[in-house]
């Protein structure tokens, strides 16, 4: 409940939602605040996990595509989703990364980039889509750099897109 209606940890403290629970469910012992949280993280390390797992162990090849944006309050943020056909040929998605960054810069992009493939472990990267036509080179420069310094064979493709160039030229 509280991640698909993204309601806020501290939603399980109110009086409204604890007089809920007590009439709807009065044998529900309703969790804290932290018991909550620690829960939701535990999931997410959980299926972290699995996820590098099945990226390590089948050698799948991700897509990766990007999006930048500027919030009203000025901050800078980019999510990274990675696309990619499981064991059962279905194409499956996950928002790898939500993160603030400094600017919309290419080698910005491209520095959070790397460190997502670091942490996550994926060196299987088959193409990249950018948001921001400007930086599309330099991210695409950036991570095909590193790239080659990890894969001594090279056996490896990477592409940009920008895929509102695209729908403007269509």
């Amino acid at each position: 409940m509280m991640i698909v209606d993204e309601l806020p940890f501290r939603f399980v403290e109110k009086r409204g939602f604890r007089k809920f629970c007590r009439v709807g469910m009065p044998r529900f012992d309703v969790p804290s605040k932290r018991t909550i949280v620690r829960d939701i993280l535990q999931m997410y390390v959980d299926m972290k996990t699995s996820l590098m797992k099945q990226f390590k162990e089948r050698k799948v090849r991700v897509c990766l595509t990007t999006d930048t944006w500027t919030s009203i309050q000025n901050i800078n943020y980019m999510v990274v989703t990675a696309h990619f056909v499981d064991e059962n040929w279905q194409l499956q998605k996950r928002v790898l990364s939500f993160t603030q960054i400094l600017d919309h810069r290419g080698e910005t992009i491209g520095k959070c980039i790397e460190k997502l493939l670091i942490d996550w472990g994926i060196d299987r990267v088959f193409t990249i889509t950018v948001d921001n036509a400007s930086s599309n080179n330099t991210v695409i420069l950036y991570v095909n750099r590193k790239l080659n310094s990890w894969h001594a064979d090279g056996r490896f493709w990477l592409a940009s897109i920008c895929i509102y160039g695209v729908v403007h030229i269509l």
